[in-house]
């Protein structure tokens, strides 16, 4: 009998712990400010002592409104586990992937830290930091004068009219088809295409639908979808790549190397994964960026056969190695990592950017062994 009660204050005691860190209600009102984008629904939940970084407690409500009407769409959030005064959860952004840390309680149950934003602010820090001693912009130089390009239009399967600089040296040689980041357009390889002729290829550096001006020049085909009345996302420029892709292989009579920059890193590997145009890709800071409109890069690392190289910054190399966790790398499949803090996307090729010489040499020897040279 004695033994039954114990059993029972044991129960519960469990019971009443469990319903003492229940944080759902604090995690619901969080996603809905993401949902929102805006502080509204979580502002009943804060401390007074939540602070971020260098910014007073003052500034809290403010900055919390400001990250929640930046940050892209939320796609989920989960708890992964609970204790008293902590909570971890998983968050599941487009274009910034999966993310994992903590929410701090007090004894009341607000809140009085969020890793999540503390970790957003000081990577935001460090790469305004970083920026402002990066090149900004690419540098064509003598090479951009000896290797011209010629404007050419390609249309994609949805009709859309894609726009792109073709860098022609020979039909003899081989083919490389350059996508450019998020916001950006083909001059993110004005300087990068000359060298890549000097090196004996072909190259096409192309405008996605989903881009824009950058370094004072207009993305075209972005343009042409607005004067259409579209309102193209990230993952819509997948049609792009395989217009791309298609028309090098028409016109070379080979197969296309499938060169993407962030966002359109990921599009690469998709598309090289399953079109029997390309034979390689490389990929400049690939994740999982469209949440439920795609699979996890993960997987499509596990079913691509064909060679890649895959790189980033030295931050992002941890993520992308986690992608890559599942996969035993085959013949002339590889990750770089720099030995610097490295930059994202395509632009840690530009001429002149600090470092720039260990991504060459790595992109160098991929494509020397890819055609044996």
């Amino acid at each position: 009998m004695v033994a039954m009660l114990a059993i029972c204050l044991s129960l519960f005691a469990s019971r009443s712990f469990a319903q003492e860190v229940d944080y759902s209600k604090q995690v619901n009102a969080l996603k809905q400010s993401f949902d929102e984008k805006k502080a509204d629904a979580i502002s009943p939940f804060v401390s007074k002592e939540l602070s971020f970084a260098a910014y007073p407690a003052g500034a809290t409500t403010q900055i919390l409104g400001q990250v929640f009407a930046s940050l892209p769409k939320l796609n989920a959030l989960e708890i992964l586990s609970q204790k008293k005064g902590e909570a971890s959860l998983r968050y599941n952004f487009t274009a910034l992937g999966k993310r994992e840390s903590k929410i701090l309680f007090n004894a009341d149950g607000h809140i009085t830290k969020l890793e999540l934003i503390d970790n957003l602010l000081k990577e935001q820090a460090e790469a305004q930091k970083a920026a402002a001693a990066q090149v900004q912009a690419p540098q064509p130089g003598a090479l951009g004068v000896k290797y011209p390009f010629a404007r050419v239009e390609l249309e994609a399967g949805d009709g859309q009219i894609v726009v792109g600089n073709l860098f022609e040296i020979g039909k003899d040689k081989p083919v490389i088809l350059l996508c450019h980041q998020a916001g950006y357009n083909k001059h993110e390889y004005a300087d990068i295409a000359p060298k890549l002729n000097a090196m004996g290829y072909n190259v096409l550096a192309i405008d996605q639908r989903s881009g824009g001006v950058f370094d004072g020049m207009n993305n075209e085909t972005a343009d042409l979808a607005k004067v259409a009345g579209l309102n193209p996302q990230m993952v819509d420029a997948q049609s792009d790549l395989e217009a791309g892709v298609e028309f090098l292989a028409k016109r070379y009579g080979r197969k296309v190397t499938l060169w993407g920059s962030s966002y359109s890193s990921s599009l690469a590997l998709f598309v090289g994964a399953s079109n029997e145009h390309v034979n390689a890709v490389i990929s400049f800071s690939p994740g999982d960026y469209f949440g439920e409109a795609k699979e996890s890069l993960a997987k499509v690392f596990e079913q691509l056969k064909k060679p890649f190289m895959v790189t980033s910054s030295k931050q992002e190399s941890e993520a992308l190695s986690s992608l890559l966790s599942g996969v035993k790398l085959k013949k002339n499949q590889s990750q770089f990592i720099p030995e610097g803090t490295g930059y994202h996307g395509s632009r840690a090729l530009w001429e002149g950017q600090k470092g720039g010489e260990e991504y060459w040499s790595a992109l160098t020897a991929f494509l020397s062994k890819l055609y044996e040279r």
